[in-house]
């Protein structure tokens, strides 16, 4: 059942972790569920977007707090999820909701390790338990007690205050979460951290409206909200900020700078496309960019000329800032003199600070979904990214009756040059490997850090010069040593070829005959290239 889940869901590495700790049969082991995993990076935004939804939506914290656990819960494949709040009063961690897989409360919050989310509370650090002997080891009693096989827990923040902790937990096997989980679930805690934030402002805001101004405002920021987190794009948050600040009472005019009075040039949204302005050039900018307060302006200011249209009689500025300070300034113009009041300034002030959550909160998924796609060590795409990217390339080949090469690279000895010269040398003739790959691949070729010192290749429309293809990378990686923090080392690779077949249904099909055309490299001696024979080599 275990594997079944990991299979379905596209998480091979755990799959082969159940099959393993279950002893199931080899050939369950080797197969990777590529059909799944392809979808995995989907999931994750569709889960992301899911949570976007629910926070422009409504205002309801428990609302907010049950979607995102379901789709917690969906994407990494826990049994239950619980969120544990800080009591306002006595600073006790409380249960405040709890899901499970099928998306019902839980009803009763108990049977959880309360040692390791208490852990997690002091230590503000996501924490990964892979089996009961470690859960045991730290000091948990209740996950023996309870069998808890797999907990990942990880800290409720915002503004450097802790609000909770998240914990999730399986009793299905051993290694159901990773290490690699944790960023997911950083991503999706900080955002249940803004939604909780933001909702619990809403409902102050609506409950002390007690005039049409302020329910006015409350409905302008919720729709600004709606609009501000209907997207994971960075620039395009700050597109709809500079949009949304354009309608608010009395500005004609609105521009975004993009910069510090300590840059050397800054950037100005507000025109057909972005401007770049050097400071030397427009010195009275830095006054405007070294001002930390929202302001008021009547009349035309000495840093108006700076901007294509400076004939604004009120002007309006406000500071924008990130999580690391400020990054730039919005700035309003209206014709009309005397336009802007203080409650004007207010809601720019609010609108900015929603926009800038939403800018951060995007560029927090978008590195999120970098660090899930990327291999942090070649910057080549990772294992889950590379079979996403293979399925698109083999159902455009097979749709139009083009060729397909793969190729299964692995640096020969690998071992030998880790145990003598250490991990940071071995780190060095990986990144070396995959240089020389790509300086010899075609400008559609793709190539990925499959696991380890093995690299997985794909060729869109190469057939008959695959062999020659493959033979030049081998040879370019042995021509010449690596050269290593310890001095030039002699490399080499074994490379194992397969060729598109019509009946191939996934792209792990296609690998698993170059893969046994390396491992046929490999006992011919390697350092060659390989072409797989069904004849000779069956699968």
């Amino acid at each position: 059942m275990a594997a079944g889940i990991a299979e379905s869901r596209g998480w091979p590495h755990r799959a082969r972790r159940v099959a393993a700790e279950f002893r199931l049969d080899a050939g369950r082991r080797n197969r990777v569920p590529v059909v799944a995993a392809q979808g995995q990076a989907g999931q994750r935004w569709a889960a992301l977007e899911q949570l976007n939804l629910a926070a422009s939506r409504g205002i309801d914290p428990e609302r907010l707090t049950r979607v995102a656990l379901d789709e917690t819960t969906r994407l990494l494949g826990a049994e239950r999820a619980i969120l544990f709040l800080v009591d306002a009063e006595t600073q006790i961690l409380v249960p405040f909701v709890g899901r499970d897989a099928n998306g019902r409360d839980v009803a009763e919050l108990t049977g959880y390790s309360a040692t390791v989310v208490d852990r997690v509370r002091h230590s503000r650090e996501p924490l990964v338990v892979t089996g009961t002997e470690e859960g045991e080891a730290l000091g948990a009693q209740s996950v023996v007690q309870y069998g808890l096989r797999s907990i990942l827990v990880a800290p409720l923040e915002l503004d450097d205050r802790l609000l909770g902790v998240v914990y999730l937990d399986s009793r299905v096997a051993k290694g159901v979460f990773t290490v690699d989980d944790t960023d997911v679930l950083t991503a999706i805690t900080h955002h249940i951290a803004v939604g909780l934030e933001t909702a619990r402002a809403a409902q102050l805001e609506v409950a002390v409206a007690a005039a049409n101004r302020q329910r006015d405002l409350a409905e302008t920021m919720r729709r600004a909200m709606a609009r501000l987190t209907g997207t994971l794009d960075p620039e395009l948050v700050l597109r709809r900020l500079l949009l949304t600040a354009r309608q608010t009472p009395g500005a004609n005019r609105g521009w975004l700078l993009m910069g510090t009075a300590d840059s050397t040039e800054i950037t100005v949204h507000g025109g057909p496309a972005p401007v770049q302005l050097t400071l030397a050039d427009h010195p009275d900018l830095r006054a405007l960019l070294d001002n930390r307060q929202a302001d008021m302006i009547n009349g035309t200011p000495p840093w108006a000329g700076a901007f294509a249209d400076s004939t604004g009689q009120s002007w309006l500025t406000v500071t924008l800032d990130d999580r690391n300070g400020a990054v730039g300034v919005l700035v309003l113009a209206s014709d009309r003199p005397g336009a802007y009041a203080a409650a004007d300034l207010g809601v720019a002030a609010a609108l900015v600070g929603q926009g800038m959550v939403a800018y951060d909160n995007a560029r927090l998924f978008s590195r999120v979904n970098e660090l899930a796609t990327t291999d942090s060590l070649t910057g080549v795409a990772n294992r889950r990214r590379f079979f996403d990217l293979a399925e698109r390339a083999l159902t455009s080949a097979k749709a139009a009756g083009g060729p397909v090469t793969a190729l299964m690279v692995d640096i020969d000895h690998f071992k030998r040059i880790n145990d003598a010269h250490g991990h940071q040398v071995g780190d060095d003739v990986i990144k070396e490997v995959v240089q020389r790959l790509l300086g010899g691949l075609p400008a559609n070729g793709l190539v990925a850090r499959y696991g380890g010192e093995e690299f997985a290749v794909l060729l869109p429309g190469i057939d008959a010069s695959g062999e020659e293809l493959a033979e030049g990378l081998r040879a370019v990686v042995a021509g010449t040593p690596v050269d290593t923090r310890s001095g030039p080392i002699p490399v080499t690779i074994s490379v194992g070829l397969a060729r598109l077949r019509p009946t191939d249904p996934t792209p792990d099909t296609l690998l698993g005959r170059a893969d046994a055309g390396l491992y046929a490299a490999k006992l011919a001696g390697r350092n060659r290239v390989v072409a797989h024979d069904p004849e000779h080599l069956p699968l």
